[in-house]
């Protein structure tokens, strides 16, 4: 008998992959190498912020105790002499430049004016505020005083502040030395042999000495949204009592408001002293009437300051007058020496 064979059919192995296959082996690479890359900026930034921030607090500090250490000697009755003699000074200048009409201002307004400007010589924010320091500055990168260069960068307010904190005393606060700062706080990021105090990108540190155009950007109306960005934890209108003046409206160096009352007394004579216009004057004072602290601020990752430049005289960057208003979603990574991050994240 015929035995019948059975043929049984041999499947053939596949080998490698369908396009299909290896395009989603690729996409899940490229999805964990960008999420790889993400997590790792996240960690880089997070530690330039923490790095910012210490550098900001280091410096806050410093500028603090110098404040103190000037209301501290203007108060002190060994020092009397010297701000009697100043307000002399201040009486002449006053009637020089703005007529007799400015004999009849009360000695205790004169002399608040005088500690604004030992305020404003000490910590100077660009050029034209301290002339004997600018020549200093020039002299350091040039090698002389007589005949100084004139830095076209010398209006870095960093590198203002900078020079004044490691190389001037300040009412018996000595220079703290330029061993006091690492390499990671300080560059000479414009080339022109001084340094500056940078941030953890890098970038040079915004010093605003009167910040009172952040808080009324033109000069009459107080805009906490604006403000609360790049300071945390402002007074409420609503901390004033019952015929109080809203706290954002009181002059850290006249708390009594004894400017302001002497301005309606006298019908605006002391209007030409301050800042009320668009622009800003050398040698004029902050916006009449306002709350102000010093800011120090770093631009953040992207650089987006939305603040004008503190040596901006025609657009009140001078006073820390905002670009826009409101500002764009940028400024959020900024971080000040009165929040971590502005807009206290």
């Amino acid at each position: 008998m015929r035995r019948s064979v059975i043929h049984q059919s041999v499947q053939s192995t596949r080998s490698g992959f369908t396009i299909v296959e290896l395009m989603m082996v690729v996409g899940i690479l490229l999805f964990l190498i960008a999420t790889s890359a993400v997590l790792v900026r996240n960690i880089g930034n997070k530690a330039r912020e923490k790095a910012t921030l210490a550098t900001i607090v280091k410096v806050n500090g410093m500028v603090q105790n110098r404040i103190e250490a000037m209301r501290k000697a203007l108060d002190s009755s060994k020092n009397q002499r010297q701000l009697t003699s100043l307000v002399g000074q201040k009486y002449t200048s006053l009637i020089n430049d703005f007529g007799a009409k400015f004999r009849s201002l009360p000695k205790p307004v004169v002399e608040i004016l005088v500690r604004k400007d030992i305020f404003r010589q000490n910590l100077p924010q660009f050029a034209s505020e301290n002339l004997q320091v600018a020549d200093l500055i020039d002299g350091t990168r040039d090698g002389t005083v007589a005949v100084p260069i004139p830095n076209p960068n010398a209006d870095l307010s960093s590198e203002f502040l900078y020079y004044i904190l490691t190389n001037h005393e300040t009412y018996g606060v000595p220079p703290v030395g330029e061993d006091a700062f690492t390499a990671s706080e300080v560059a000479d990021t414009d080339g022109d042999g001084l340094n500056e105090f940078v941030d953890g990108w890098g970038k040079p540190l915004r010093f605003y000495r009167w910040p009172t155009r952040l808080i009324k950007p033109d000069g009459t109306n107080i805009d906490r949204q604006t403000a609360s960005i790049f300071f945390n934890g402002l007074p409420s209108a609503s901390a004033a009592g019952f015929n109080e003046v809203d706290p954002l409206n009181v002059d850290a160096d006249d708390p009594q408001g004894r400017i302001q009352h002497e301005n309606s007394r006298s019908g605006s004579l002391l209007d030409p002293l301050f800042n009320n216009s668009a622009g800003y004057t050398v040698g004029e004072y902050a916006t009449l009437n306002t709350y102000w602290v010093p800011l120090i601020v770093s631009a953040g990752e992207d650089g987006a300051l939305g603040l004008y430049e503190p040596h901006d005289l025609a657009n009140n960057g001078v006073l820390a007058r905002p670009v826009i208003v409101p500002l764009a979603n940028e400024v959020f990574d900024n971080i000040t020496n009165h929040n971590q991050r502005a807009g206290g994240k």
